[in-house]
């Protein structure tokens, strides 16, 4: 997987070479316009990083509640119903805006609906694709 170098995000890594397929957002460098206030605080949950914080915003919840809804309320691997969690099936990073899309704004083939341990097991079995678009 490869970024453009002055991509305003990294992956995180841990065990090995393998990475970690969820995004943090780097230090903007000071060319960037400041965020407004409102974004910004959005933006800044400490405990959870910036794609953390994305997954507590309204526009995240609704569509989540979108794709909890056409699955049944079901884990689509095991068909739990306890501790279920929405999977992108893949990231897409747009090349001509240098960030990833938002997690909203993925088309609903790319959105599943998996318990924490099928999520659990799925990730540390098989790295999520990252496309470039």
């Amino acid at each position: 997987m490869t970024t453009p170098n002055d991509a305003p995000y990294k992956y995180l890594q841990f065990k090995g070479d393998q990475f970690y397929r969820r995004y943090i957002e780097e230090d903007i460098p000071a060319k960037s316009p400041p965020a407004t206030p409102q974004k910004q605080d959005l933006l800044n949950v400490k405990s959870h990083g910036s794609y953390g914080a994305l997954l507590f915003h309204p526009n995240w919840k609704a569509r989540r509640k979108e794709i909890l809804h056409r699955d049944m309320h079901r884990c689509v691997h095991c068909r739990s119903d306890k501790d279920l969690q929405v999977h992108h099936r893949q990231y897409q990073f747009i090349a001509s805006e240098q960030k990833f899309r938002l997690p909203w704004e993925y088309p609903d083939r790319l959105l599943i609906t998996l318990c924490e341990s099928c999520h659990n097991k799925g990730h540390n079995k098989y790295k999520v694709p990252t496309i470039t678009i």
